[in-house]
């Protein structure tokens, strides 16, 4: 069994398992900024992009969480759902590397924050995490849209003036 430990550098271990399988990327975490973001989709272009996150107007509003992150996530062609109250932060590559952290996907998260959890390459981990995505995809709903992008951007605009 393949299992670390890890308790720094996230961004160094998502970089490393992005480059190792980028056949699929499927990834929970309710706070995503434009900056982390661009960093994993610079090192690579993932096949399959599934995101699950949090859709609430405040978190944008506040900073925690970029429109145009979720924006450049659809440009890549990924799809994305959302879920109320997750606070989960599950990364998966491929068919075989997990990560479980507490890192959400921000700069502060990957390279700052004291965030602590694993990394895996067992079979085993990797398929009890795609179960566990795979239930909270189907409760997402349907697919986020550029139109839907666009009508909350107006929304937090005008909120933020």
């Amino acid at each position: 069994m393949s299992f670390r430990l890890v308790d720094r550098g996230w961004g160094r271990e998502i970089g490393a398992a992005v480059r190792a399988d980028s056949t699929a990327l499927r990834v929970i975490c309710p706070f995503i900024k434009i900056g982390a973001l661009e960093r994993l989709l610079d090192r690579t272009k993932p096949g399959v992009i599934r995101v699950i996150t949090r859709f609430n107007l405040a978190d944008f509003a506040e900073g925690v969480s970029d429109i145009s992150a979720l924006r450049l996530l659809l440009k890549a062609n990924a799809q994305v759902r959302g879920i109320r109250n997750l606070h989960a932060k599950l990364y998966l590559f491929g068919a075989s590397r997990t990560i479980v952290t507490s890192a959400n996907l921000t700069e502060a998260a990957l390279s700052r924050n004291h965030e602590f959890g694993f990394v895996s390459e067992d079979a085993s981990i990797a398929a009890r995490c795609r179960a566990y995505f795979d239930n909270l995809w189907a409760r997402g709903g349907t697919n986020l849209t550029l139109e839907q992008l666009e009508a909350w951007d107006e929304t937090v605009t005008h909120y933020l003036a």
